[in-house]
């Protein structure tokens, strides 16, 4: 008696979890070098979205992986299925149009991207296959723009409702100014640049994120998804453990992720959640192919 029960007790302990690992992806509209795969983060969404589903992968929306942490998502949706989340930052013009880029071509927007997947890469619930986390300030962007892209006015928001409504991609938070470097202020007290690390008051992190969110929740329509993003991948320990524990339900937010190359599981933060990075933690298909069987053994 005593023997059975102990067997049915190990192998109870012994069984796998319904998930244990989902990689995050995270790519920039921005990077556009050249033609190639290294130098164009649109070629190498392009080809990614190839490998994942050749692989048998499926595209498990954000918000649903948020649902899935937070204990609202049935984990038998998820059991048994290789899952990946699609990210893009900083919200220019080409995560959702096209872009004509001379000898390099026109290439599409990662919208059209996305849009063209959906015969071949499925999705595992009901759910946008990515999401765009945008700078919200209006003025930060047209200075970016200007100083830290090809200055031709394609840092707008224009086109977030629109997306929003579409149910490809969605629309988040990605602070107000990005705290950028470039900037001749930003809204942090000491006008502190290119560190998120320096938002570590009430203050502070509600000019960047609470703002931000009222702004994106107005070009939206009231559709920002309920979901952050720590410029520079720098989460400030202050915004992890209290401005989002403490008052990010009521800004509507339930989740923040971080570029910190590493997969999500059960145990991550939900206030800090990991991602790769395309160009930092893989620069080749062969690469992002490696990324995916590490992450499958469990070494990522």
């Amino acid at each position: 008696m005593f023997r059975n029960w102990f067997s049915r007790l190990l192998a109870r302990s012994e069984r796998k979890p319904a998930w244990e690992a989902i990689p995050v992806l995270c790519y920039h509209s921005w990077t556009v070098n050249g033609s190639d795969y290294a130098n164009n983060d649109h070629e190498a969404l392009k080809q990614d979205l190839q490998i994942l589903a050749r692989k048998g992968y499926q595209v498990l929306p954000v918000e649903a992986l948020v649902a899935l942490l937070r204990g609202e998502l049935d984990t038998a949706i998820v059991a048994g299925r290789k899952l990946v989340c699609l990210s893009f930052d900083d919200g220019r013009d080409h995560d959702y149009l096209p872009a004509d880029y001379g000898a390099i071509g026109t290439i599409p927007g990662f919208h059209a991207l996305l849009e063209q997947s959906r015969e071949w890469l499925p999705l595992c619930i009901e759910g946008y296959r990515a999401v765009s986390f945008v700078i919200a300030s209006p003025e930060a962007r047209s200075i970016l723009d200007q100083h830290a892209a090809r200055g031709q006015d394609e840092w707008r928001d224009c086109w977030w409702e629109d997306c929003a409504r579409a149910g490809i991609m969605g629309i988040a938070n990605h602070s107000w100014d990005h705290v950028h470097d470039t900037l001749p202020e930003v809204q942090q007290r000491d006008n502190h640049k290119g560190s998120f690390h320096a938002i570590d008051t009430f203050d502070d992190a509600d000019r960047q994120i609470a703002a931000a969110q009222d702004y994106i929740n107005l070009k939206t329509g009231n559709r920002s998804m309920p979901v952050f993003c720590y410029p520079y991948g720098h989460v400030s320990d202050y915004v992890r453990d209290q401005y989002l524990p403490q008052h990010g339900a009521a800004l509507g937010l339930q989740a923040a992720f971080s570029t910190a190359g590493a997969s999500v599981t059960p145990q991550s933060n939900i206030w800090a959640l990991p991602r790769f990075v395309c160009g930092w933690h893989w620069r080749s298909p062969q690469e992002f192919e490696d990324l995916l069987d590490a992450v499958l053994r469990g070494e990522r």
